[in-house]
């Protein structure tokens, strides 16, 4: 499938998880054009926060700006091998995967509920992208969301990515089921340095009050497998915004 531009149909549980509400909006919105992101504030009322929003993602990551703290604040990461099912939504591929991982933020449990991916990275570090960016989405009791964000660098030679991307779907409505249990920790990097702030989900509706951690450290993802998701989404990235009054903290694990 190609790009999708102007033509597109929000499913908040898509890109954007949100357990409180599991409707199909009749909102297009698109990573370029007039349903791009400098217009999805103007789309729909409930996509106001994209423009008015004051805490939103995902943002640049200058660590020379940023408040180090102790390893004490680091999350704790609690993943184990997963089932999934592999749905292309016209936005990301995303993965909804079987329960039982989680992170921990201060004594909270999140439970991991789908991850997905965006090209290139959505977070930059000062002012550089990575070619792609995997976000892990997750829930606590209450339906609040935490969102791993982890940068994905282009590389040659060994990627743990292969077995996955032997399956994504390709066209808009496409599935994929994996039945066999993957590991989740081959796609995080050994070091687990991280930054973390209040943000938002970084497609319509730009809901605010997500805790966001990205690891510092990149994983590795082939050239042609980034080539490849590039066949299937030219674009799939919203601008960094602005920090305004928010702290960003560097936790070094």
């Amino acid at each position: 499938m190609s790009v999708i531009v102007g033509v597109a149909t929000l499913t908040v549980v898509a890109t954007g998880f949100s357990p409180h509400t599991a409707e199909r909006e009749t909102v297009h919105w698109s990573y370029q054009g007039s349903t791009g992101p400098e217009h999805w504030a103007g789309l729909s009322e409930d996509f106001a926060a994209c423009g008015a929003g004051r805490e939103q993602s995902p943002i640049d990551l200058p660590e020379d700006t940023a408040v180090g703290t102790s390893s004490d604040e680091a999350i704790t990461i609690d993943y184990h091998p997963v089932t999934a099912k592999l749905v292309n939504n016209g936005h990301t591929v995303q993965a909804n995967v079987s329960p039982g991982s989680r992170i921990i933020i201060d004594g909270t449990p999140y439970e991991l509920q789908q991850f997905h991916f965006h090209l290139p990275s959505e977070h930059t570090e000062d002012g550089e992208h990575t070619a792609m960016e995997m976000h892990f989405v997750h829930a606590d009791e209450a339906g609040d969301l935490a969102v791993v964000g982890v940068l994905m660098e282009k590389e040659r030679g060994d990627s743990a990515f292969t077995d996955l991307w032997d399956r994504l779907p390709t066209e808009e409505g496409d599935e994929a089921q994996i039945n066999e249990p993957f590991d989740l920790a081959e796609f995080l990097p050994n070091d687990r340095d991280q930054y973390q702030y209040d943000g938002s989900l970084t497609t319509p509706p730009c809901t605010e009050g997500l805790k966001w951690i990205v690891l510092d450290d990149p994983v590795s993802v082939t050239p042609s497998q980034v080539a490849a998701y590039r066949e299937v989404f030219h674009r799939s990235n919203r601008p960094t915004q602005p920090l305004n009054d928010r702290v960003l903290t560097l936790v070094e694990d």
